[in-house]
């Protein structure tokens, strides 16, 4: 495999950028669709459990396929996979915006993993794009690319959910052969982004290209498998406590139990997602100087402790001053944990760890149906999805400490003059350097 570009070559530049662009496309797609595809799916006649069963679907499909992008991969070059991936979502918003109310063609739509709505990226593409972002950085810039190719999506996924309602209302004409029944642009739309995602993929630099290791059975080296599986276990125990808290079901909460107007509700929910934002540009500087996991660890800890403490915030007012508190934490850990993930692995083994910890993640639509059966109790049982999903993440916060605080990333092996230390991190529970050797 030819060895990877210095962050400063004009191939790594320009890689950086197209992928970027990606993630920003997707996640403009992924919050318009975040918007229309529940009532669409309402008002082509699929009942509320129904709705909830097709959402599941949606992210199953996806997790499973980001569980089958290594093994594809670890044949075909990234980004014959990358366009690959890019046509099933271009053929899934395809076939959503041809007959969204036949089961047949909404199921193979799911199927196909490119159905993802919302901030949740557990997409084949995702797990892929991480990979080969990983390939483009220097140690010590990887944290901030990973900061800002999240902040691109996160800025995609808002000004996608502004367009929904435009995009939802253009009605054009459609051809005789196309059923009768709801024909949403916004779902055309999704498939010609996802179609015109192809040639962006095809025209990355060979260097994104992971080669296959015919002498090797599987995508994961055997030093690199503890590691991808521990760090997957614990991100799907965070991801199910992120579950119980999604917005929809806070709103809900602020809603019935403060009473707030709908514009208080907006304005508290828009400042917390610009301080989740921020959040992901404070994460490099901060990984920089007290390293990937205590960052990771010690923003995550108040952010917890923050929503634990709304069970018994007294007032609208203390709820929302710590909700938007929490968020500017929250996100801390999300470019940190990418970066920390790709450093501790060979460059080999990183399209699969992106793989299996992406699919991992999807553990959170678990989460959604706990939080609701809690709502539905009324009486004490309301707050308790706040108190568990913030005793959980706690519970991950230590065990992610414990397991990962003295296998550090290259960038972190340096020696009292700053110079880069010329050892490999001591194997710590069979974790490998950045050689892979254990």
């Amino acid at each position: 495999m030819s060895p990877l570009p210095a962050t400063g070559a004009p191939s790594a530049r320009r890689d950086r950028r197209l992928l970027m662009g990606a993630r920003t496309a997707r996640g403009f797609g992924a919050g318009a669709l975040s918007i229309v595809l529940a009532v669409d799916l309402a008002a082509s006649g699929y009942s509320p459990i129904g709705i909830g069963v097709i959402l599941g679907l949606a992210l199953g499909g996806a997790a499973a396929w980001a569980l089958a992008v290594p093994r594809i991969e670890f044949r075909w070059h990234r980004r014959a996979v990358l366009a690959a991936s890019a046509l099933a979502l271009a053929l899934g918003g395809a076939l959503l915006w041809w007959d969204v109310a036949n089961p047949a063609l909404l199921l193979g739509s799911l199927l196909l993993g490119g159905i993802v709505a919302g901030g949740a990226d557990v997409s084949p593409l995702g797990a892929l794009e991480q990979a080969a972002l990983a390939g483009t950085a220097e140690d010590r810039g990887r944290t901030e690319i990973y900061a800002m190719y999240n902040l691109l999506g996160y800025v995609g996924i808002a000004m996608g959910a502004l367009a929904a309602g435009p995009l939802s209302g253009l009605a054009g004409p459609t051809p005789g052969v196309v059923p009768p029944g709801l024909h949403d642009a916004t779902f055309l739309f999704y498939g010609l982004l996802g179609l015109g995602l192809v040639p962006t993929y095809l025209s990355l630099s060979r260097e994104i290209d992971r080669r296959a290791h015919r002498d090797r059975s599987s995508p994961l080296s055997a030093p690199s498998r503890p590691i991808v599986y521990s760090l997957s276990a614990l991100f799907a125990v965070d991801a199910f406590a992120g579950g119980l808290i999604v917005n929809s079901l806070v709103v809900y909460y602020f809603s019935t139990h403060f009473h707030p107007g709908v514009d208080t509700l907006g304005a508290v929910f828009f400042l917390s997602n610009l301080a989740a934002g921020l959040s992901l540009v404070l994460a490099a500087p901060l990984a920089r100087r007290y390293g990937l996991v205590n960052t990771m660890v010690f923003s995550h800890i108040p952010s917890n402790v923050f929503l634990i403490l709304l069970v018994v915030a007294p007032s609208f007012l203390v709820a929302s001053v710590l909700w938007i508190a929490r968020a500017t934490l929250s996100q801390m850990d999300v470019p940190t944990r990418q970066s920390y993930l790709q450093a501790v692995v060979p460059a080999s083994d990183r399209g699969a760890a992106a793989g299996y910890t992406t699919a991992a993640r999807s553990c959170q639509a678990f989460g959604a149906p706990v939080t609701g059966t809690l709502l539905s109790a009324g009486g004490p049982w309301v707050g308790a999805p706040f108190a568990l999903a913030g005793c959980v993440k706690l519970g991950y916060d230590v065990a992610i400490y414990s397991r990962f605080r003295r296998l550090r990333p290259p960038e972190e092996l340096v020696d009292r003059d700053g110079a880069r230390a010329g050892r490999t991190e001591a194997v710590v529970g069979g974790g490998v350097g950045r050689d892979g050797r254990g």
